[in-house]
C-alpha cells in the first residue's frame, strides 16, 4: 500500500510539473526562451557602434557600405547571425543604401541578456545614436526585419516613421508562435491545452494593431508557405484588409530560407519603396 501511494504521489508530482514548468517559463522566463542559442559569427563590417543601455548591456550596430542619407536598418531574428547575412542578404541591400545591422543584447558580440519588454526602447535609442553620428535621414530610410526582427522592425517603424518596411517570417502574434513551437515538439503534445494567450496577455506583440497604426506607410511581407515557425496562414490572415500592406507568399519557403528564395521579389519591393513618394 505505501508503495502504491508513493507511486501515485510521484505520478501526481510529475503531472503537475509537466504543466507548471511551461506555464512558469512563459510567465517569468520569456526572455530566456526567446533569446537562446545566440550566434557569434565573425563579421566584416566597416564600422561599429556600441550603444550602451546599462553597465552590462549594449546594442551593437554594424555599418556596411559608405555613409549616406539613405539607410537600411536591419533587424535580425532572436538568434542573430550577422556573419550569415553578410553573405546572403547585405550585398543586395547595399545596392540601395548604407546598411546598419542591429544586434540586440547578447547577440553577435553585443553584451548582456536580451529582454523583450526593454527591446523597443533600446532599439529606438540605438537608432537615434546612429542617426546623429551618421548621415541617416529616417524618412528616407527603410527598415528590414526577419523572424523576431520583423516584429521589432514594425514596432520601431511605429515610433520612428521610416519610408517603408520589408519583413519576412513574421509572427501574427507571440501566442501563435508559441503554439507553433509546441506543435513541432510531439513530446510536449499535452501543452497544447495550456492557456497560452492568457499567460502572454501582457506580451502578445500582436501584428494587427501595429499594421493599422502604420497606415499609409508601405509595408511588404514575404512569408514562406512551408514556414512552421511563424505559420503562413496566421500571418496572411492578419495582413488582409490593410491597403498599405503587400503580402507575398513564398512557395515552398521555410522560415530560414524564404528571403533567399524570394530574392528577386525582395529587391523589387525595396526598389519600389525607395522610389515611393
Amino acid at each position: 500500500m505505501p508503495l502504491k501511494r508513493l507511486s501515485l504521489a510521484a505520478v501526481g508530482i510529475l503531472a503537475t510539473l509537466y504543466w507548471a514548468v511551461p506555464a512558469a517559463l512563459l510567465s517569468w522566463q520569456l526572455d530566456r526562451l526567446i533569446f537562446t542559442s545566440q550566434k557569434h559569427d565573425a563579421t566584416h563590417e566597416a564600422q561599429r557602434f556600441d550603444v550602451s543601455m546599462a553597465p552590462d548591456a549594449t546594442v551593437l550596430v554594424r555599418r556596411y557600405g559608405n555613409p549616406g542619407a539613405r539607410c537600411l536598418y536591419f533587424f535580425p531574428g532572436e538568434h542573430g547571425g550577422m556573419g550569415t547575412y553578410e553573405e546572403t542578404l547585405f550585398p543586395s541591400l547595399l545596392e540601395f543604401g548604407t546598411v546598419y545591422a542591429i544586434s540586440y543584447p547578447g547577440q553577435d558580440g553585443a553584451r548582456g541578456q536580451g529582454h523583450v519588454a526593454l527591446l523597443p526602447d533600446q532599439v529606438e535609442h540605438a537608432i537615434r545614436v546612429v542617426s546623429r553620428t551618421a548621415r541617416c535621414e529616417i524618412d528616407k530610410s527603410v527598415f528590414v526585419g526577419r523572424s523576431f526582427g520583423a516584429t521589432v522592425a514594425l514596432l520601431e517603424a511605429e515610433r520612428s516613421h521610416p519610408k517603408g518596411v520589408i519583413v519576412d517570417g513574421v509572427g501574427a502574434d507571440l501566442p501563435v508562435v508559441v503554439r507553433a513551437w509546441i506543435a513541432r515538439h510531439k513530446v510536449f503534445y499535452g501543452w497544447r491545452m495550456l492557456p497560452v494567450e492568457w499567460l502572454l496577455a501582457k506580451q502578445r506583440y500582436s501584428l494587427e494593431p501595429v499594421l493599422t497604426a502604420l497606415a499609409p506607410m508601405p509595408i511588404v511581407i514575404f512569408q514562406g508557405t512551408a514556414d512552421v515557425v511563424t505559420p503562413f496562414s496566421a500571418a496572411q490572415a492578419v495582413a488582409r484588409g490593410h491597403s498599405n500592406v503587400k503580402f507575398y507568399p513564398v512557395t515552398g519557403g521555410r522560415h530560414d530560407n524564404s528571403y533567399v528564395l524570394a530574392r528577386a521579389m525582395y529587391l523589387d519591393a525595396l526598389r519600389k519603396i525607395v522610389a515611393f513618394r
